[in-house]
């Protein structure tokens, strides 16, 4: 089969995070590399930023937002919330024409689209007899029930299933030069930093912002630049943590607090190391290969990738900053961490 000939393909992505996305990304290859020209159409909602994330990835030919039910922390209504919208969505997805869809996902609701789509071949997780009713092409998977995080290990398990891998395959991600030159002159004057990661989809994952201002400050005593990383809803923690570390040691550090997904990765190119909460920059730093300490004391700590390391906690407050110093400066002074 050419890719001429191989089928157009639509991808469901279900999750809402970034680092649910990055997870994915891996498998969207695969399955690109299986489909008509090489590429695939990917349906996602709005706070995983799939467009921007992606922008890099030659595999992705356009991306579809599905906009329902936003996370409570949106406060806001989705656009595919009415029946209404969702079928005008479902006119959007006949007018592709797919062959496939591949639904990374355990919920009736997307083989209901599809088929409305008429869409002739569809493949999702299975788990329920509901769910199954709507698709066509098993095999079908098991739920994750081990320990850890399940995003990643379903994914994989889907995957594998239906023979797009062998087995499974790190999340790296692709970062556009453009994005790398923009990088390059913003970090003008700081040497291959630290970066931490202050943002959170919840409150209960944050670390606290007197905790990174402690951070912060200790590693620019040491000599290391630091640069805080989160979007614009970080812009005033990033702020407050950068104004509590003592003055003359401030320009060691900067803050990046801006929407593009693809400068943020960018950056984090440059870094030595990424420290911080379990969120989609910690995930992003790892898929562009820069090794990461993980603060999981609301979360499982995530296991699928060598480059991420986690300290683990009862709770977010439970994690000391000398401890998390102490294995920030042993990763820094091991060879897993390039020097400057």
């Amino acid at each position: 089969m050419t890719r001429t000939t191989a089928p157009h393909t639509l991808v469901v992505h279900h999750r809402s995070g970034i680092g649910d996305l990055v997870w994915h990304l891996p498998y969207l290859r695969a399955i690109a590399a299986a489909s008509r020209d090489g590429r695939i159409v990917l349906m996602a909602r709005p706070s995983s930023r799939a467009a921007d994330l992606l922008a890099g990835e030659p595999c992705i030919a356009e991306v579809i937002e599905f906009d329902h039910r936003p996370r409570a922390s949106e406060r806001r209504r989705g656009r595919h919330d009415s029946l209404a919208a969702q079928w005008a969505l479902v006119g959007e997805l006949r007018r592709h024409r797919f062959d496939r869809v591949l639904i990374f996902a355990s919920r009736p609701r997307y083989g209901v689209l599809a088929w409305l789509a008429g869409i002739p071949r569809r493949a999702g997780f299975g788990f329920s007899a509901a769910e199954r009713l709507w698709l066509n092409e098993p095999p079908y998977i098991r739920p994750h029930t081990g320990a850890g995080n399940w995003v990643y290990t379903e994914a994989t398990a889907f995957a594998l299933a239906h023979g797009f891998v062998d087995g499974p395959r790190l999340p790296r991600l692709a970062v556009r030069d453009d994005a790398l030159q923009s990088a390059a002159q913003w970090l003008a004057g700081l040497t291959a930093p630290v970066a931490l990661s202050i943002g959170s989809s919840e409150p209960r994952k944050h670390w606290g912002d007197d905790r990174f201002a402690a951070l912060a400050g200790a590693l620019a005593a040491d000599g290391q630049s630091v640069v805080l990383v989160g979007g614009p809803a970080e812009a005033d923690s990033a702020a407050r943590i950068a104004a509590a570390v003592p003055a003359a040691l401030q320009p060691r550090v900067r803050t990046l607090t801006q929407p593009s997904v693809q400068l943020s990765a960018a950056v984090l190119r440059h870094a030595r190391l990424c420290v911080g909460n379990d969120t989609g920059v910690l995930n992003i730093a790892v898929a562009v290969e820069v090794p990461a300490l993980g603060l999981f004391g609301a979360t499982p700590p995530l296991r699928h990738d060598p480059l991420l390391q986690a300290v683990e906690g009862r709770d977010m407050a439970s994690i000391e900053v000398p401890e998390v110093l102490a294995r920030v400066r042993t990763m820094l002074e091991t060879r897993a961490v390039a020097q400057p």
